[in-house]
């Protein structure tokens, strides 16, 4: 169920999916002075340093350049920015599609808007760099990704990329649940609820904890599905332990709320109609897919309750048993970790 296709390689091309601008390069190894590139009168194309981590901001050092001057202007952003701009070769068809791009009035007003809502990264760098320090601790191992922040073109079913070391953020995809062009392109408010700066640091860790899970051959039966992004869930509260919980499982509080009271309700609908190591596709989509509620239930519920279940035993497993949380990553024994958490909730 957690297939991340990606590489860091296909992230220039979703970067630019609204202009249909490809992939012009392989990731090279960055050099040069960014401030090489930044005039006194341009906002930063990086944030500033905390403990030696930064943002580098590729939609400033894109939108702000010189499009009369483009082909060199690019070259000049080459080494700071090979994540995507590859190599620096540029065709002219390439120079034609990147200018289509920044010239496009949906990604320039996309833009304004990044820079009204994220004039400078100050918050999200700290923000970042403690849950970086958060993720070493638990895990015993070193992570620091390199993090760069874009105007995705509104690639709505990645807003975080993390691959390769590499963790790259389309904020036009964190502008509130109330921009306008959301409701334009006809985002349901479901998902556009998920599309704040509250969820730009859940989102990244979640990213960063997908590696951390061996992944399935084979279809997956319910319980599977539910471990398994239990497992993200619990993840990320454990890395970020003062974020609210609706934030990382994205729902409305209310949503959370109605949760946790049905919560032995939708356990036996699960266990009374044989659903639980079912692959049918109708209990996949009942409780593990995106939406706006969960069929068979009330209509203030969320959809993707499936996930909230397989969170309560995931904790409910860490809380029974000494293991560490890499060892409950990697654990692929759905059944095991159910039957050694002692989850049965009691219905109301």
């Amino acid at each position: 169920m957690i297939l991340r296709g990606f590489t860091v390689l296909l992230i220039f091309s979703a970067s630019v999916s609204l202009m249909s601008c490809g992939n012009i390069g392989n990731k090279n190894k960055e050099s040069g002075n960014s401030d090489s590139l930044q005039s006194s009168t341009s906002p930063a194309i990086q944030s500033e340093p905390v403990d030696g981590f930064r943002i580098r901001r590729y939609e400033v050092a894109l939108f702000e350049l010189n499009r009369n001057e483009l082909a060199g202007e690019l070259k000049k952003l080459q080494p700071e920015f090979s994540i995507f701009l590859g190599e620096g070769n540029f065709s002219q068809a390439d120079i034609r599609q990147i200018n289509d791009f920044v010239s496009d009035a949906n990604n320039r007003e996309a833009y304004n808007m990044v820079m009204k809502k994220f004039p400078d990264l100050k918050k999200l760098t700290l923000q970042l760099k403690n849950a970086f320090d958060n993720y070493s601790r638990e895990t015993g191992q070193e992570l620091q990704p390199k993090t760069y922040t874009y105007v995705s073109g509104y690639d709505f079913q990645y807003p975080v990329k993390y691959a390769d070391s590499v963790m790259i953020i389309g904020l036009d995809l964190f502008l509130g649940r109330d921009f306008d062009m959301y409701k334009k392109m006809g985002v349901p408010l479901y998902i556009s609820n998920r599309f704040t700066p509250d969820h730009i640091v859940p989102d990244c860790v979640k990213e960063m904890a997908y590696p951390l899970i061996p992944e399935k051959q084979g279809t997956y039966n319910l319980l599977e599905a539910m471990i398994e992004q239990g497992k993200l869930m619990y993840f990320t509260s454990r890395i970020l332990p003062d974020v609210s919980k609706h934030l990382i499982i994205g729902f409305e509080p209310e949503q959370l709320s109605w949760c946790k009271n049905n919560e032995g309700n939708l356990w036996q609908f699960i266990i009374e109609n044989e659903l639980l190591y079912s692959s049918d596709s109708k209990a996949m989509s009942m409780f593990m897919v995106d939406g706006p509620f969960t069929s068979s239930f009330s209509d203030q519920s969320p959809a993707r309750t499936g996930v909230w279940l397989g969170w309560q035993i995931v904790e409910s497993y860490m809380k029974r048993n000494k293991v560490s949380l890499i060892t409950m990553m990697a654990n692929t024994n759905s059944r095991e970790i159910l039957e050694k958490s002692g989850y049965k909730p009691a219905r109301k």
